[in-house]
């Protein structure tokens, strides 16, 4: 790490932690692994906001009641940490992108039914903004999907559930004035939802807007060779992987072929530089459009759609490297059925 992204940070904010990432990763390790729910009350302040691509709660009883479900359902839970894509807000703060591989066995009751004794593997991603040395806001993407497939659970039935009122937060599916929707930020280079951006790799989130832009936005899918290197490979949904232009390119159509009138807009930026890893950039990202398309998610029905994702692009030479894309699809199914009234 070098002594650069360390500067200007008050050390409280991420005491008794050597560094933020020290802070994500241990406390997370406190909590999951050694099961210290409690300490969830030293890492979140009392009046935390949770967004979610299901909605948003407010206050640290909800982040408390929804961690005790979960590990009950899931008592081995575990998980990797793949990376955390931290970045300085201001002399009392910081923003962590903090993806994680996790696995479990589905072994007590959830959301998804009682135990199936099945295991599942998922990765997902905790936006999380921490003021003196409290995280006040989070918003977070998990791949449900994954869960699902491997527990042999019937994903539109679960999203049909979901779509009625999601037992996890208590709030019903409403992509237009949920928190985690809210708000634009015409220039999140400097100013995103986790606030003003110190000026560090500009040049590379730029690159990353553009790209977002004109491949995305523009179609322009024969210029992500202009972006990503020959042999950039991405890890997506479901665990799908893919390597080179062609099949990056694939990832991309197949999602947008869906909602063919969509459009992304970038919602916040983080970067980190780390001599191990090299340049890593986090992007949080909202997909807005009708499913109008090819029908991947059940009978088309133009119903409105609006995807919370995240994607961490790693750097070398100038080119995106590997890209790490994270999103609900339950969340998807779950709006498209809503429009049935389901």
């Amino acid at each position: 790490m070098s002594n650069e992204q360390l500067d200007g940070i008050d050390p409280a904010t991420y005491a008794p932690y050597t560094d933020p990432r020290d802070y994500i990763t241990s406390w997370t390790d406190k909590i999951w692994i050694a099961r210290g729910l409690g300490h969830l009350r030293d890492h979140y302040a009392p009046e935390v906001k949770v967004h979610t691509a299901y909605g948003e709660t407010y206050g640290f009883n909800h982040v408390m009641l929804n961690s005790i479900q979960r590990m009950s359902a899931f008592h081995n839970r575990g998980g990797g940490h793949d990376d955390v894509v931290w970045e300085q807000r201001g002399s009392n703060g910081f923003i962590s992108s903090h993806r994680v591989l996790n696995n479990a066995v589905h072994n007590g009751y959830w959301t998804y039914g009682p135990p199936t004794g099945k295991q599942w593997v998922n990765r997902g991603t905790a936006h999380c903004l921490v003021r003196d040395g409290k995280v006040v806001e989070e918003w977070v993407m998990r791949d449900e999907f994954a869960v699902l497939q491997d527990l042999g659970l019937d994903p539109f039935e679960i999203a049909a559930q979901l779509a009625r009122s999601s037992p996890v937060l208590g709030l019903s599916v409403d992509t237009q004035t949920s928190g985690a929707f809210a708000g634009t930020f015409p220039d999140p280079v400097r100013i995103g939802m986790s606030g003003e951006r110190p000026h560090r790799h500009d040049d590379e989130c730029r690159m990353v807007a553009e790209m977002f832009e004109l491949v995305w936005n523009g179609r322009y899918l024969d210029e992500v060779k202009n972006y990503c290197a020959d042999t950039i490979a991405i890890q997506s949904v479901r665990l799908r992987r893919a390597m080179g232009i062609s099949h990056y390119q694939n990832d991309l159509i197949d999602l947008l072929a869906a909602f063919p009138d969509g459009k992304v807009e970038i919602r916040d930026f983080s970067t980190h530089y780390s001599p191990d890893l090299g340049l890593r950039v986090a992007a949080i990202w909202l997909l807005r459009g009708s499913y109008c398309g090819v029908p991947a998610y059940g009978p088309v029905n133009r119903a409105p759609v609006a995807i919370l994702g995240s994607s961490h692009f790693e750097f070398r030479r100038g080119k995106i490297i590997r890209e790490w894309r994270m999103f609900d699809e339950i969340a998807i199914i779950a709006q498209i059925l809503k429009m049935n009234g389901s």
